[in-house]
Formats: C-alpha cells, structure tokens, sequence
C-alpha cells in the first residue's frame, strides 16, 4: 500500500515539474543541458514507476494469466462436453433411425397377425352364424314336420271317424260300447 502511495506521489511530482520545463523551452531556444536534464527526469519517472509498480503490474498480470488459463481450461472441459454430448446424440440418432425401422417391421407384423386374427374371428362368426342358422332352420323344419304330422293325424282322425260313422251299424257301436266297459273294469 505504501508503494502505491508512493508511486502516486512521484507521478504527480512529475506531472507538476512537466509544465514548468515547457514554459522555460519556450522562452530559449533548445539547450542541450536542458534535454539532458528531461533526459534524467525521464529516466528517472520510469525507474519510480518500474520500481514501484513492479509487483501489482506482476500480480496483476499473473492473475490475469490465471483468470485467462482458468476461463481457458473452463472453456477446454465444455468443448470436451459438448464434444461427448454431440457423439452421444450422434449415437442415439444412428440407434433411432435403427429402432425406427424395427418398430415399422413389428408395426407391419402385429398389423398382419392382427388382419389374420380378424380373419379367422370373421371366419370363425361366419361358421357360427351359419351354423345357427342351419340349427334354426332344422328346428324350423322339425316344427314344421311335427305340426304336419299332428295336422295329418287329426285329418286321418277326422276321415277315419267320419268313415266309421258312416260304416258303423248299431250292432258295432253295442259291441264297441261293450269292449270300452270291459277295458276300464280291467283298468280299474
């Protein structure tokens, strides 16, 4: 801190003896004495300010080289970064493309095997409805089998009663009136 001080006052020396040099040229035409003594004062400036700002010039300097090799370094280990982060998106890239086109083929496999599914549960509708309606129409033919039946045999009932009335004597019917009393006496 003195050294500083101390270089600030020798500086502001030279600044004040600095004016009265150039009025005192003015007056006279040059003298050598007088370039010597500019010369030796001069000289003399630089020695004090060497002197004195030697080390904060050097320890301003080295700080600034470490600040400079720090922000240097610092700037190294981001490119570094950066280099690695962009190989890894590079990877990734190449590996994207790659699962890009693994998940088309298995889209495109799952789509087919989805299709053929669809198919065999279209196939699989197409038996069952057919089958349905093969069960319903034999159902339908069974009813309709069995209703003609019963219309036949109520018709054959109808004929068969209407001939025995018109063939039956009153001697047939004693007779069938007796084998009818006869038959629920034994049922009984």
């Amino acid at each position: 801190m003195r050294r500083r001080g101390l270089a600030a006052c020798a500086f502001a020396a030279a600044l004040l003896v600095a004016p009265v040099a150039l009025a005192e040229e003015a007056e006279h035409a040059p003298d050598p004495t007088l370039l010597v003594f500019h010369t030796f004062g001069l000289l003399v400036l630089g020695g004090v300010l060497v002197y004195f700002a030697r080390e904060p010039l050097r320890d301003f300097l080295r700080d600034r080289s470490d600040v400079l090799r720090r922000q240097l370094e610092s700037a190294r280990a981001a490119l570094e970064r950066a280099q690695a982060e962009n190989a890894q998106i590079k990877a990734r890239l190449g590996r994207i493309a790659e699962e890009h086109e693994a998940l088309v083929r298995e889209s495109a496999e799952l789509a087919e095997r989805e299709r053929a599914r669809a198919v065999e549960r279209a196939r699989a509708a197409a038996d069952r409805v057919r089958a349905e309606a093969q069960r319903a129409a034999d159902q339908e033919i069974e009813r309709a089998r069995a209703e003609l039946q019963r219309e036949a045999a109520r018709l054959a009932t109808s004929l068969a009663g209407d001939l025995l009335r018109q063939s039956l004597t009153a001697d047939d019917e004693r007779r069938l009136l007796a084998e009818f009393v006869e038959r629920i006496g034994r049922a009984s």
